[in-house]
C-alpha cells in the first residue's frame, strides 16, 4: 500500500491546484486542481449565484440561523469527487463562499465607533498596530468528536436542549443557538451520506474502502484509524473552508489520539502496519497539497498526568512517513520535557539537520507553568492544546480572538520626533514608554469593542456543538461560551527596539559620536552618515548576544509589555501577551522609518524573541541567554525563539548530541518554544542564484515553513546576512 501511495503522489500534489502553474500560497483557496464530478454540484460561479439568491430569500432572523442555512445550502449543492488516487474525498467549493456574502457584510454593518475607527486609521497607517476580527485559531474538542462522531455530537446537542427546555422555556437567543447547531450538523451528515453514496457507485479498488469508512461516519463514532483520520479531515475541511473557522491543530496530540485506533487495527488484523502508514501518508498529503503559506499545525508528544510520556509507536510512524514523503506541511509541534525519550528527539533533530525545518519544540513544563500562573486548575493545565504556530490553550476550553499586533519600534520613532534636541536619554525613554502605553490602552479599547460582535459576525455553529460549556450555557463557544475566552496581543520588533535604544544611548549620550539633533537629521535622510551607521551596526550592545546591558534594557521593556497581561477583555476573559511577530516584522518594517540601531527605512524588524538578523554574534548560547533574560515563562500565549546554526555544528554523532544538549538545557532553564534553521551562507547564496537546483530547500520563518525559492530576495538576503555571522 505504501507503493500505491508513492505512485499516487504526483496526482495528490495536484489535487488542490496545478503545481505547474503559478501559485500564491496566501490565496490558496482561490485555486482548483481536480475538477470533481460536474454532475454532483455547482462550480464556483454557480455556487455564488445560487447562494446569493438563496440568502436574499431568507427571512429576517438571527444571524446564527441565516449562517446555518447558508452553510447547509453550500454543503447540499457542493460539487464532490472520489478519485482513484486518494483515500480522502474532493470537496470542490472550498474558497469560503460565506465570507464575502455573509461574514464581511455583517462585519461592515457592525462598524466600530468613530473614535475607534479614527484610532485604527491613524495607527494602522503609521505601521504601529494591526487589529482585526480573528477566526483563525479554533481547536474543537477532538476527543468528543472521536467518542461521539458527527451523529453523536448532534444527539448530545439535542439532549442539552431538551434538558434546558425541561427546566425553563428557551429564550429567543437560546433557541437560535440550538437551531443553528441542528441545521449545521444535519447538513454535515447529509454531505457525508452523499459522499458515501458516490463512492459506493465507483468501481476502482479504493472506492469500497472509502464508502465503508464514510458509511460508518454517518452512523456514529469512528472505529478504525482510517475512519478517525477521515473524521479529522472532514471536520477540518468543512470548518476552515465553509464555516470560516480555521482549525489550528489536527487532533489534540495526533500521535496520542491515533494510538488506540492504530493498536486495535493491528491486533484485530483489520489492517497491516504498512496499510496504516499509507493512510497516515494520504492524510498528511492533503495539507501538503493545499500549500497554506502559514502551514497547517499538528502536535506530537507530551505527558500523562502520572508523568509518563505519550510518545508511542504512532509518533515514530508519523515522523517516518513524513520524512519519506519529503514534505514540509503540515508543520509539526513537539511537546517535550524531561521524560521525552532521547531517541524521539534525536529522530526529529536529525530530520531538521537534513532539511526538515518544519518542527518547533514546545517546552511542556514552561507551557503548563504559564497556565497555572493565570489560574487554570491543575487538571486542566496538564493536558493543554498547542495551536497555531506555538500557542497554548486550555484543551476544549479556551478560544483567543482579535489579534492585536503591536510594532514596538513605532513608539520609539515618535519619541525621537516628539522630544527636543536638548532632551536627555531618560526623557526620550520616558516618552517612548508613554507612547507605548497609549498604543496598548487604545488597542485594548478597540479590541474590546470589535470583539463584542464576534458571535453576530460569524457564529461558530460547528465549533460550539463540540464544547460542553458552550452547550450548557447555550452561548457561542468562540464568543463567550467556553471556560475562558481570551484575547492576544502580539509584539513585533522586540530585538530591534532594544538595539535602537542601546544605540541611541551609546552613540549620542555616552560615546558622543553625534548630537541628538544630528542623529535625527541623519535618520530623516535614511542614514546619510554611512560611517556612523557602521558604528551603530557594530556596537556590542545587541539583544541576542548575551550582553548584560542590552539584556537589562530588554528585561525592562519585557516587564512593561507584560504589565498589560491579565487586563479584562469584553468577553469575560482577559488579555494574554505573546512574543510572536508572525509576518508583521515585514509588514510593520515596511512602514517604519530608519532607526538608531542602523536599520534603514522600510527594512524588516526583528522577529519573535530573536535578535536582529545578523546581530547574533556570540553564537547560539548568547541568543539563548538573552531570551532567558526576559523570562519566557511569563508569556501566557507563547514565546517564539528562532535559532540558526551552521550545518557543520550539527554534523555527525557529536553534532546530534550537541543539538539534543541544547534542547535539554533550554528546557531546564525555563525556555518556551524553540525552532531551528541549519545551513550555511554559501548554500543560501547558491540557492538564490540557482533556485531550480534547490526546489525543496526549506526555511523556518517565525512559526511556519517556506520554500526558499518562494521567498522574496529581500527576505533571502536577511537570512544570508544572519548565516554569515554564525559561529
Amino acid at each position: 500500500m505504501l507503493e500505491e501511495l508513492k505512485k499516487d503522489l504526483s496526482f495528490l500534489k495536484n489535487k488542490y491546484h496545478d503545481t505547474a502553474a503559478p501559485f500564491d500560497p496566501f490565496f490558496r483557496m482561490a485555486y482548483h486542481g481536480w475538477p470533481g464530478d460536474a454532475s454532483t454540484g455547482f462550480d464556483d460561479a454557480e455556487m455564488e449565484a445560487g447562494l446569493k439568491e438563496y440568502i436574499a430569500a431568507l427571512p429576517d432572523t438571527a444571524h446564527v440561523i441565516i449562517k446555518a442555512k447558508a452553510f447547509a445550502y453550500i454543503l447540499d449543492h457542493m460539487r464532490i469527487g472520489i478519485d482513484e488516487h486518494d483515500y480522502f474525498p474532493l470537496l470542490y467549493n472550498w474558497n469560503r463562499p460565506l465570507r464575502p456574502l455573509l461574514v464581511e457584510p455583517w462585519r461592515l454593518s457592525r462598524e466600530k465607533s468613530k473614535e475607534s475607527a479614527h484610532y485604527l486609521w491613524k495607527y494602522s497607517k503609521s505601521g504601529d498596530i494591526a487589529i482585526w476580527l480573528d477566526y483563525d485559531h479554533s481547536v474543537p474538542d477532538w476527543h468528543a468528536l472521536y467518542a461521539l462522531g458527527f451523529p453523536g455530537i448532534l444527539a448530545r446537542a439535542r439532549q442539552y436542549r431538551a434538558e434546558r427546555e425541561a427546566a425553563a422555556p428557551l429564550t429567543v437567543d437560546q433557541t437560535a443557538y440550538f437551531d443553528g447547531i441542528e441545521i449545521t450538523y444535519e447538513a454535515i451528515l447529509r454531505l457525508i451520506a452523499r459522499l458515501r453514496d458516490y463512492a459506493a457507485g465507483c468501481s476502482f479498488p479504493k472506492a469500497a474502502e472509502i464508502a465503508a469508512c464514510l458509511d460508518r461516519l454517518t452512523l456514529g463514532a469512528p472505529e478504525t484509524m482510517y475512519e478517525q483520520l477521515m473524521l479529522i479531515f472532514l471536520y477540518w475541511f468543512i470548518s476552515e473552508s465553509i464555516d470560516v473557522f480555521q482549525v489550528r491543530s489536527l487532533g489534540s496530540g495526533l500521535d496520542h489520539d491515533l494510538f488506540p485506533f492504530y493498536t486495535r487495527d493491528l491486533e484485530s488484523g483489520r489492517y497491516t502496519a504498512e496499510q496504516l502508514d499509507a493512510f497516515i501518508g494520504y492524510f498528511l498529503m492533503q495539507f501538503s497539497a493545499i500549500g497554506n503559506y502559514w502551514g497547517q499545525p499538528l502536535y506530537l508528544g507530551g505527558s500523562h498526568r502520572d508523568g509518563s510520556c505519550k510518545v508511542n509507536a504512532v509518533s515514530y510512524r508519523i515522523l517516518d512517513v513524513y520524512d519519506t514523503l519529503g514534505i514540509y506541511n503540515p508543520k509539526i509541534q513537539i511537546k517535550y520535557g524531561k521524560n521525552t525519550p532521547d531517541r524521539f528527539l534525536e529522530t526529529i533533530l536529525d530530520m531538521i539537520r537534513r532539511g526538515h525545518s518544519s518542527f518547533v519544540f514546545i517546552c511542556e513544563e514552561t507551557a503548563r507553568r504559564t497556565l497555572l500562573d493565570r489560574g487554570v486548575p491543575p487538571e486542566r493545565a496538564w493536558d493543554f492544546d498547542v495551536k497555531g504556530c506555538y500557542e497554548y490553550a486550555i484543551r476544549a476550553g479556551e478560544f483567543s480572538a482579535a489579534p492585536f499586533y503591536l510594532n514596538l519600534l513605532g513608539p520609539l520613532v515618535r519619541a525621537l520626533n516628539e522630544t527636543g534636541d536638548d532632551a536627555d536619554y531618560a526623557a526620550i525613554e520616558a516618552r517612548f514608554y508613554a507612547n507605548l502605553d497609549t498604543l496598548f490602552r487604545g488597542g485594548i479599547e478597540v479590541c474590546n469593542e470589535i470583539e463584542s460582535v464576534l458571535r453576530e459576525v460569524n457564529p461558530s455553529n460547528m465549533l460550539s456543538a463540540t464544547i460542553t460549556t458552550s452547550l450548557a450555557r447555550a452561548r457561542d463557544a468562540y464568543h463567550d461560551g467556553a471556560e475562558c475566552n481570551t484575547t492576544v496581543i502580539l509584539t513585533s520588533g522586540f530585538g530591534t527596539t532594544v538595539d535602537a535604544l542601546m544605540a541611541l544611548k551609546k552613540l549620542v549620550f555616552e560615546e558622543k559620536h553625534c548630537t541628538l539633533g544630528e542623529l535625527k537629521q541623519i535618520l530623516a535622510e535614511n542614514w546619510s552618515d554611512a560611517a556612523l551607521r557602521v558604528r551603530a551596526l557594530n556596537l556590542p550592545q545587541k539583544f541576542g548576544c548575551g550582553d548584560g546591558e542590552a539584556d537589562a534594557c530588554a528585561k525592562k521593556l519585557s516587564d512593561f509589555i507584560l504589565s498589560y497581561q491579565g487586563t479584562p477583555n469584553s468577553r469575560g476573559g482577559y488579555y494574554k501577551i505573546e512574543m510572536h511577530s508572525a509576518r508583521h516584522y515585514i509588514v510593520f518594517g515596511a512602514k517604519t522609518p530608519a532607526t538608531p540601531d542602523g536599520r534603514l527605512a522600510g527594512e524588516e524588524t526583528s522577529k519573535n524573541a530573536s535578535p536582529v538578523q545578523g546581530m547574533d554574534r556570540n553564537g547560539v548560547t548568547g541568543t539563548i541567554r538573552s531570551a532567558l533574560a526576559i523570562e519566557p515563562w511569563r508569556y501566557w500565549e507563547g514565546f517564539g525563539l528562532d535559532l540558526m546554526l551552521h550545518e557543520t555544528a550539527a554534523k555527525g554523532d557529536e553534532g546530534l548530541a550537541a543539538l539534543l544538549g541544547l534542547l535539554r538545557a533550554y528546557d531546564a532553564a525555563g525556555g518556551s518554544s524553540v525552532q531551528f534553521n541549519i545551513f550555511d551562507a554559501e548554500t543560501l547564496r547558491d540557492a538564490q542564484q540557482h533556485p531550480d537546483q534547490y526546489q525543496n530547500l526549506q526555511v523556518r520563518i517565525c512559526g511556519w515553513n517556506a520554500l526558499w525559492r518562494d521567498m522574496p530576495k529581500a527576505e533571502q538576503d536577511k537570512f544570508i546576512e544572519r548565516a554569515e555571522n554564525l559561529l
